[in-house]
């Protein structure tokens, strides 16, 4: 690597690592992130027992069933058996409900401030409780009963091509999962370090001191310098995150809310793990060298936001495909799209999970990325090259237009 462009990605580099603004950029998320968990953490700490005390009154074979029940039911059944304590206990507000019966049925009677009661739960009990009882009128054995009660079991699957089946609940909540943290992550990086970028590139044209820069130096190792060193910027900042997230979840890992995360991701394989994390790099490099060619016609700073919104316009497409191509996987225009530089590391990670997608396809979507990156990259060291030094009173946008169709 030449000397000049190492010093040019080095010093990008460690002029925004060492600014505010990146670290701000960096850490506002997982401070935001900690300061909701620790609401969240202190309010359920706060609410002390919220498991309800429920007084069962006139069925004492219920009442014994339910005592038994109670880790499923997740209640408490109260030692009070007559309805007018349990009526007054209600009033008090030290019961939270009172669990009545009649030859029509149960009524679950409750005081405005109760904790929440499982009702389904509890209508599920009575009612095996119910047939158990009028299947032993009908002379019916205990094993004929519980054959009879026992619910029918479905299993989801999904069959995959190499005639492995994954569970069809899990395999759905981790397809979802990912379309909506590729179209996230993709989403954010670019807003952050296209803005980046261009407002570099902005403030050295305002300046002035672009000129010094070239004297020193030529435009290929400015545009290049540049590119690299806010990719490495960007590298950093999902480095930061992976190794947090690592920690978090080694620290939380018994957490119930963790281990639901982790169990509905179990289908996500490693292998796709890595194929997702290279072709988001890819697309984040791919809008980095878009900006940096772009920018390079903005006059000032008042221009960054005018270079910079079609590329996060165009960002935005891949985003909010990857909401809903998981409902219409066979659509023509999908499939297409799955292919497109700058839209298909949105919504080809998300077929290849999905299977409706093989490996190959998925192999051929990232080369096709990877190879309109080498090529943007070097055509766009001209147009650099032409207007890094240019202050031109036409839009943007007209101007990259014309360096379009230029030829020389």
């Amino acid at each position: 690597m030449p000397k000049g462009l190492m010093i040019v990605i080095k010093q990008t580099y460690r002029n925004h690592f060492k600014s505010r603004g990146y670290w701000l950029l960096v850490l506002s998320p997982l401070i935001f992130t900690g300061i909701i968990a620790a609401i969240t953490f202190g309010v359920t700490k706060m609410q002390g027992n919220t498991t309800p005390n429920v007084a069962v009154i006139g069925n004492p074979a219920v009442r014994q069933v339910m005592m038994k029940s109670e880790k499923g039911l997740d209640l408490k059944v109260s030692t009070i058996t007559s309805a007018a304590a349990a009526t007054k206990a209600l009033d008090k507000q030290t019961l939270d409900g009172m669990l009545t019966f009649d030859t029509h049925g149960a009524t679950l009677t409750t005081q405005p401030k109760s904790n929440k009661i499982n009702q389904e739960a509890i209508s599920s009990i009575l009612g095996n409780l119910a047939r158990t009882q009028k299947a032993a009128q009908y002379g019916l054995t205990p094993e004929q009963t519980q054959a009879l009660v026992q619910p029918y079991q479905l299993k989801a699957v999904v069959k995959q091509a190499d005639n492995r089946t994954t569970n069809g609940d899990n395999s759905s909540m981790s397809n979802y999962g990912m379309a909506v943290a590729i179209g996230v992550i993709t989403l954010a990086v670019v807003m952050w370090y296209t803005s980046m970028i261009a407002t570099e590139i902005a403030n050295e044209k305002s300046s002035r001191i672009m000129e010094t820069l070239l004297a020193a130096t030529s435009s290929n190792i400015q545009y290049f310098g540049k590119i690299i060193g806010i990719f490495a910027l960007a590298l950093t900042h999902m480095i930061l995150y992976l190794v947090a997230g690592t920690l978090a979840y080694i620290i939380f890992k018994n957490n119930a809310v963790v281990t639901s995360i982790a169990h509905n991701f179990s289908g996500i394989t490693v292998g796709f793990t890595v194929y997702a994390v290279c072709f988001i790099l890819v697309a984040v490099a791919l809008y980095l060298v878009l900006t940096a060619i772009i920018a390079s016609l903005v006059n000032d700073n008042s221009q960054v936001q005018q270079a910079v919104g079609p590329v996060t316009l165009l960002a935005m497409i891949g985003y909010f495909f990857s909401y809903f191509m998981t409902n219409m996987p066979n659509n023509i225009a999908i499939k297409i799209l799955s292919y497109v530089p700058f839209i298909s590391q949105s919504m080809m990670p998300v077929r290849l999970v999905t299977k409706v997608e093989t490996w190959p396809a998925g192999i051929i979507a990232l080369l096709i990325a990877i190879i309109t990156l080498l090529i943007l990259a070097w055509f766009g060291r001209r147009i650099y090259a032409k207007n890094v030094l240019s202050y031109s009173d036409d839009k943007i946008m007209s101007q990259l237009i014309k360096n379009i169709k230029r030829r020389d």
